[in-house]
């Protein structure tokens, strides 16, 4: 798995919607696995953008949409340390 709830992802792939490789998103939750099998999560976009319902074929405005780990690539957090040093002088 490339994610996990509460990690913040960037979407490297989604063959239905180009427009949002690029996009960071937040994964809130485990998805329906509806992607011939791969594991998935609801992931939140900062806005609500226009997509189609796959079950429905209608378009609707959306900002929590189900999309497969292996389109996802988290961005893990580099600790950022202070040049200044914990020594005390005496």
């Amino acid at each position: 798995m490339n994610c996990k709830p509460g990690d913040l992802a960037i979407i490297v792939r989604c063959d239905y919607i180009p427009e949002v490789i690029g996009v960071v998103v937040s994964v809130v939750c485990r998805g329906r696995d509806s992607f011939g099998g791969m594991a998935s999560w609801h992931v939140q976009f900062p806005d609500r953008f226009e997509v189609t319902d796959r079950s429905t074929g209608r378009r609707v405005r959306e900002n929590l949409i189900n999309f497969p780990d292996a389109w996802l690539r988290a961005i893990s957090g580099v600790p950022v340390h202070d040049e200044q040093h914990d020594e005390v002088t005496a």
